[in-house]
């Protein structure tokens, strides 16, 4: 992937046009305002999968694993830490 530098004035002027050629290059653009890169602009992440669906883009969690001895049905809190009554109270 390529990268260039636009001020935000040229970016401004000609908004679409740098659009369409960050996504048919697929490069980098670094906007610029007084000398500084305030912002970039790149392209979106395509698809992994030929349907081009967001659970392709995202991946099913086949082989995910949870840390030793973590459980999907344990709590992730302590039934005392539900009480926000008896949290300690922020100054």
């Amino acid at each position: 992937m390529g990268t260039r530098q636009i001020s935000i004035k040229e970016f401004s002027a000609h908004a679409a046009e740098e659009l369409r050629a960050v996504e048919e290059s697929n490069t980098l653009v670094e906007l610029v305002r007084d000398g500084e890169i305030v912002a970039y602009l790149s392209p979106a992440p395509k698809p992994l999968g030929q349907t081009g669906t967001l659970s392709d883009w995202m991946g099913t969690g086949a082989g995910f694993t949870l840390a030793p001895g973590c459980s999907l049905e344990d709590p992730a809190f302590e039934p005392e830490e539900w009480d926000i009554s008896a949290r300690p109270k922020i100054k």
